[in-house]
């Protein structure tokens, strides 16, 4: 598997398992959100800076995030739908 999608299926594994949206990840780990989007269908190539920030807002190590799995892993759920982001930390 290319090691851009694994990345990017670590870091929707992750997102979701912490209960964020792709947009309160993106806020916290001061990305654009659709830049996000882009690491998580594995079509952007991260920086280790912001390697460094995912793991740091999701509280991994980076390499959690470039782990190699055996690709049998189940699909995370989605969250549920809406605009309630949670962010973490804050108060709404």
């Amino acid at each position: 598997m290319d090691i851009r999608k694994q990345v990017g299926r670590n870091l929707r594994r992750l997102r979701l398992e912490r209960g964020l949206s792709q947009e309160a990840l993106a806020f916290e780990a001061n990305i654009a959100r659709n830049y996000m989007s882009g690491l998580e269908r594995g079509v952007r190539n991260p920086t280790v800076v912001i390697l460094n920030r995912l793991a740091r807002v999701l509280k991994v190590s980076i390499s959690d995030i470039v782990a190699i799995s055996s690709g049998r892993d189940a699909s995370p759920k989605n969250l549920p739908r809406g605009r309630h982001v949670r962010l973490m930390g804050r108060k709404r």
